[in-house]
């Protein structure tokens, strides 16, 4: 059951009570669409801009519903609807297509699809999201352990421009607030917001460093941890601009043709070479980029050496000090499609129909006749209908005689399936459980036990010319 809410009066009254004393740049008249999930940080930051007269009429409430947790994100998204109209606040609603358990790559995806649908709707620029201190002390900490360079170690900024023009403004970090100062405020006052349960559960990555730093954080770093890791962010984004001002002074920056001359890189600093190539892909779409498919071209823009690789399937070319994007293989992407028994998706190729394994199908499939690259038999209990989509990342599943799950990006890397070629294999999924993908072994959770009827024939008709998938 979601928290009840006061009268409309005793909200505004309360609301009201929030402070923040940080307002967003640009326009004063522009409006400011603001991500309310329901918890408690997105309502503190939306009694928050409510609370100031002049930002009250611009702002516009965006709520995302996962479609995780069944009947309670459906009251979370009622709570929200019911708080803003007692605030007298626009609220627009959207929902993943789909239900249950995903990874946060694929819920990000589909709530930067909602964010991306109503900007051209509502034609706002600034999206104002609750992130606070403490996301900055996890962020920092995920990204230390991965290796990231200075702008992913200085995320999330305050005021952080996209390349298609809107902006994610984070108020709550601006303001040095921390997740107990919120909470102090909103108990206080008594405003009520809704509890995620999933937060708790130590399945995500960051509900674990989470779950870590509260149990020890402030004994081991001191009370202040937190407005210190913001002070670092900090300055290593300013570090980063400066990379990027040198940059520019050497004549690196990205031309009107989408190519860079990195010949002024040569001989300087890897950690200028860095911050070069990383705007350079962040220019073409390529920013989600780790630090180990840099690392060799950071090498031969610091050498001056040519060499071409493949980075989140686009072809990098550095030739004659000057770096290129020199084919890109299109990803199917996150949108989910369905697929219709017995006929063939021109779109990726695929078909699925109902086939009765016989003795000597049996005997043929247990030798391993069947490759994975185009054709899997699952068990007839496999859950239907199906559907498909691209590789997301964070997809996740447990192949056939595996001890357990694996991430889909390690399976295709031990598989060595080429970089370039992994966003054009389709993903086959039973609602949100991914069953098979092309070139890899099918899920073990459908493996096929012996002879039966109905199995579940998949075939993939649609391969890449040049693709040549190890068996």
């Amino acid at each position: 059951m979601p928290p009840r809410l006061p009268l409309p009066e005793v909200l505004r009254a309360a609301a009201a009570q929030v402070s923040l004393g940080v307002w967003p740049e640009g326009s004063a008249e522009e409006p400011v669409a603001v991500a309310v999930s329901g918890g408690a940080d997105s309502i503190y930051l939306l009694c928050a801009l409510w609370a100031e007269p002049s930002l009250r009429p611009r702002l516009r409430v965006l709520h995302f519903d996962h479609q995780v947790r069944g009947a309670a994100s459906a009251a979370d998204a009622a709570f929200v609807g019911a708080f803003c109209a007692a605030l007298g606040v626009p609220f627009y609603q959207g929902a993943r297509v789909g239900q249950g358990a995903a990874s946060e790559g694929v819920l990000r995806t589909a709530r930067n699809a909602f964010f991306a649908e109503q900007r051209r709707s509502l034609g706002f620029r600034i999206v104002a999201t609750a992130h606070h201190l403490d996301d900055v002390v996890e962020t920092m900490l995920l990204r230390l352990a991965r290796g990231a360079g200075l702008t992913g170690l200085s995320a999330p900024r305050i005021w952080q421009p996209f390349n298609d023009g809107h902006v994610r403004w984070r108020p709550l970090i601006a303001a040095g607030l921390t997740k107990v100062s919120i909470l102090t405020t909103l108990t206080a006052a008594g405003i009520p917001w809704c509890e995620d349960a999933t937060n708790a559960q130590p399945v995500a990555v960051r509900n674990r460093i989470r779950a870590w730093l509260t149990q020890g954080g402030e004994a081991a770093l001191g009370s202040d941890y937190a407005q210190g890791f913001a002070g670092s962010a900090q300055i290593l984004e300013q570090s980063a601009q400066a990379l990027l001002e040198w940059a520019d002074e050497l004549g690196c920056g990205l031309d009107a043709t989408g190519k860079m001359d990195a010949r002024g890189l040569q001989g300087r600093p890897p950690a200028l070479a860095h911050a070069a190539l990383h705007r350079f892909l962040q220019g073409h779409g390529l920013g989600a980029a780790g630090p180990a498919s840099l690392a060799s071209l950071v090498t031969a823009l610091v050498a001056g050496r040519d060499t071409q690789v493949s980075v989140l399937a686009a072809g990098v070319r550095l030739k004659a000090g000057v770096i290129s994007v020199v084919a890109r293989t299109e990803s199917f992407g996150p949108e989910v499609r369905s697929l219709r028994q017995g006929q063939l998706d021109p779109e990726c190729g695929l078909r699925w129909e109902r086939v009765d394994v016989d003795e000597a199908l049996w005997v043929s499939l247990s030798r391993g006749d069947l490759s994975p690259q185009c054709e899997v038999i699952l068990a007839p209990t496999t859950p239907v209908p199906l559907c498909w989509r691209g590789r997301v990342v964070g997809d996740r599943y447990c192949p056939l005689g595996a001890p357990g799950e694996a991430s889909l990006g390690d399976l295709l890397t031990n598989r060595k399936v080429p970089l370039e070629l992994r966003d054009t294999l389709p993903v086959v999924m039973a609602g949100n459980i991914i069953l098979w993908v092309p070139g890899l072994p099918p899920a073990d959770n459908a493996r096929l036990a012996g002879p039966c009827k109905g199995a579940l024939r998949l075939t993939w008709l649609k391969p890449c010319l040049s693709l040549n998938l190890p068996l």
